[in-house]
């Protein structure tokens, strides 16, 4: 017979597992699941933001909370539209790059440029910030079937 885990602890402990990987160095930015309003308001809680603020700040690590996510063509757009989600990070340089990949996204898509090439760049500077390699962004990206 298996135990069941609640939402809010099985989000709390991939936070603590993300934190961990940021301590280390393994990677710059990390991403909480992403969650609904819905999820935040019932399942995971109004205590839920700042329990990832304070473990963030047990490993080291800072939390912004993000309620528009940065969907690129990286990871399935079912994944992340309509969703939150809380960034890790420890340099305040990661949080600005991520903040600038967004900002550089909008920017593209109100200008219609954001297609082809600049897409691409759009989701492979994210895939860098996660600390992706090369080969796996390539990889993420070739397999996505389901663009924005």
């Amino acid at each position: 017979m298996s135990k069941q885990i609640d939402a809010y602890s099985f989000a709390l402990g991939v936070c603590e597992a993300f934190c961990e990987v940021v301590r280390a160095g393994v990677k710059r930015i990390a991403l909480s699941h992403p969650f609904t309003e819905d999820e935040l308001q019932n399942a995971l809680g109004a205590d839920f933001l700042p329990a990832c603020e304070a473990v963030a700040r047990k490993y080291g690590c800072k939390a912004y909370y993000l309620k528009e996510p940065l969907i690129t063509d990286l990871f399935p757009v079912s994944l992340n539209r309509g969703k939150q989600n809380v960034v890790f990070y420890r340099e305040d340089r990661d949080l600005k790059e991520f903040l600038s990949i967004q900002h550089d996204k909008q920017t593209l898509i109100a200008e219609n440029n954001y297609t082809d090439e600049n897409r691409r760049q759009i989701a492979v500077r994210y895939g860098h910030l996660l600390s992706y390699s090369d080969e796996a962004i390539a990889r993420y990206l070739s397999q996505n079937t389901e663009l924005e």
